[in-house]
This record gives C-alpha cells, structure tokens and sequence, in this order.
C-alpha cells in the first residue's frame, strides 16, 4: 500500500517537474524570439548610462556634471551619440558656429536633453543652424536635463537666466511631467527631487534641500478633497533589481508593458496616467513663475501618439497666461514610431529633425520680423 502511494507521489512531482521545466524552456523560447522580434539581437546589451553625466545636487535634485563628456549607448534601442556640456552644465549643439546675438533658452526633460543624439543632431542644435541659414541668427541653448519635471525646468531656468541672459525661453513640456511633478523620489531612482505641492492655490516647495535616500525608498505627493499627502515608504531591494531587470532587459516585459498601470509595480505608478485639476493649476503656476517681465517666454509639448488629448487644456492655460504655445503636433505626420528609437519614447534623428522644423516655422514670425 505504501510502495503504491508511494509511486503516486513520484508520479506527481515528476509531473510537476515536467510542467515546470516545460514552462521554463517555453519562456526561454519566447525570449529568445521575442528578443529577435523588438531588438533584432539575441544578447542582454552593454549600455552606457547617462548618470554619468549626472551629479547631485541640492537645490534641483541632480543636475549636469559641468564639463562632462563621453557617449550615451543602447544597442537594444540603437543609439550610441556622443554627449558634451558646457561650464554651465549646458549640452554643447556641436554647431560649427556658436551665433552672435539674441538668445533661446530652452528648459525640458530628457526629450528636450536629447541624449539619445549627437551634440549637432538635437532640436535645439538643429534650430540653431536653421535660424543662421535663414538670415535670423540665434544662439540656442540646451538646458534639458533627463528626468526633470516642470518644477525642476523652472529651477534650472532660474539659475541659468543670469548667467546665459536670454531674450527668448521655451518650455518643453513631456508626457510625464505631471508623475515629475509630484514625484519626490522614484524607487531604484538615484536621486531624489524637492516638490511644489499645491497648498490653498498656492505653491509651496518641500524637501529643498534635496535628502540624499537609498534606492529602496520613494515618496510622491498625492492630492485627495482634503488637500495632499505625501506618500512614502520603501520598496524590497531585492524585488526592485529584479524588476528593473525584466524591465530594461528582457523582451518578454514588452508585450506585457500594458499591464504595468494594473499591477502597480511602482508605488508612483499610481499617477502616472492620472491628469486631474490639481496637476493643471500646478503646471499653470510654475508656468507662471516662469514668466519674465524682460524675457519671452513659450510653451510647447512633444508630440506623442494619443497625446493630442492635452492640447486644449495647454492652449487655454497659455491663454489665460499670456504666453503663446507652440503647437508641433502638425508637424509630425508619419506613423509615430518613424520618429522614436527602438522601443524608446526619446526622439531619434528624425524626430529631433521634426521638432526643430516645427519650431523654426512657428517661431520665425514672431523671432525673424524684418
């Protein structure tokens, strides 16, 4: 009796076995082809992060190592561009010509930073060159850091007004600025942020100067009847790498990408696609605080598909500002991947190219007057 109960056991667990190695072996089949399929190569990629342009830094958060040079790599998406700042930590457009003259300021994230491109083949190096063939000469300057929000732009602005003395800046907004906006930290994030919370319709700055955390911990400003919150705690380091690794890593993450809103991986993640009144009125207000009696300011947004949704709302907080927002949505007409790297939000050569075409003819009449 026992032998015979025995024998069922083993029976079982060898059939347990089998469906787990079968299960194993179909996951390393799909990595494998899916690997093929979203990379067009089978290997994990050696990349070159961009913190190595990147310091701490306690009034913005992180910001750009002055003087800092080398290249920005990941095969998987198919960039390898060669990065260089300024003494300001300003990203040197590589133009042959520096410009004489009037000058653009231009504030953003890492769409606007554009390291996914050489020094001459971003929006703002690109416009540069297009207002000097034009007979409107500009010096245009980059001042787009990866991973800035709103608030962080206006900063960075604020610090670079006096030493740059633009006639001209230009605020690109992303599409997830509003998650930077109230992020304080992200978790596995290097650096931590302060953060405007919205406080009886008027902005107040927390955690200024930036705390330096350990990757475990994240925290982020959530807005309920009551007015905000700030939520906080840490994640599992061990869960968090492994995360990140199916994340940047395998391709079997991008079919279920998807997902990723529903399963609440990332504590932040909560308000990533929310866009509720709270985060207009904090847009409205920074980009109020940004505006300068001397100085013109414009607003713009990069395009991306389905984004078209904010436009109305950016028009009428521009309208109600006074300041002119520069709609690039016309401008890019092709299938939305044709302007992106592999799997990237970040614009390619082309996008970048895009942008800047679309920025030159909105600008020109009101920049180029004869």
């Amino acid at each position: 009796m026992s032998s015979s109960i025995s024998r069922r056991y083993r029976r079982t667990y060898t059939k347990i076995i089998l469906v787990m190695i079968s299960v194993i072996f179909s996951l390393f089949i799909a990595e494998i082809f899916l690997r093929y399929y979203y990379f067009g190569k089978l290997t994990i990629v050696n990349k070159a992060s961009a913190l190595r342009f990147i310091r701490y830094d306690a009034q913005l958060g992180w910001s750009p190592i002055p003087n800092s040079v080398g290249y920005f790599s990941n095969p998987r998406q198919g960039y390898n561009a060669y990065v260089k700042y300024d003494d300001n930590g300003v990203r040197v457009n590589g133009n042959s010509s520096a410009g004489e003259g009037k000058s653009i300021l231009i504030v953003g994230d890492s769409v606007t930073a554009g390291l996914e491109v050489d020094n001459d083949e971003t929006y703002s190096a690109i416009l540069e060159r297009l207002f000097s063939q034009n007979g409107c000469t500009y010096r245009v300057y980059n001042a787009g850091v990866l991973g800035y929000g709103t608030d962080q732009s206006l900063w960075n602005m604020e610090r670079l007004i006096d030493i740059i003395k633009p006639e001209y800046v230009i605020y690109m907004y992303a599409s997830n600025d509003f998650l930077n906006n109230r992020t304080i930290k992200q978790p596995n994030a290097k650096f931590g942020k302060p953060v405007y919370v919205l406080d009886n319709e008027e902005l107040s700055v927390k955690n200024r100067p930036s705390e330096k955390y350990d990757k475990s911990y994240y925290a982020y400003v959530e807005y309920d009847s009551s007015g905000y919150k700030i939520n906080q705690g840490r994640i599992n380091g061990t869960v968090g790498s492994i995360w990140m690794f199916v994340k940047q890593d395998l391709a079997l993450f991008y079919p279920l990408k998807s997902l990723n809103s529903y399963l609440r991986i990332s504590p932040a993640s909560k308000i990533e696609n929310e866009v509720i009144h709270q985060d207009y009125d904090i847009l409205e207000l920074i980009l109020k605080k940004m505006k300068r009696d001397n100085i013109k300011l414009y607003f713009t947004s990069s395009p991306y598909e389905g984004e078209d949704i904010y436009i109305d709302d950016f028009m009428r907080i521009s309208d109600e500002l006074g300041i002119t927002y520069l709609n690039l949505f016309p401008y890019f007409t092709e299938e939305w991947n044709k302007y992106h790297w592999n799997n990237d939000r970040h614009w390619n050569k082309k996008g970048h190219l895009q942008a800047a075409k679309g920025l030159y003819d909105l600008l020109k009449p009101h920049l180029c007057k004869q």
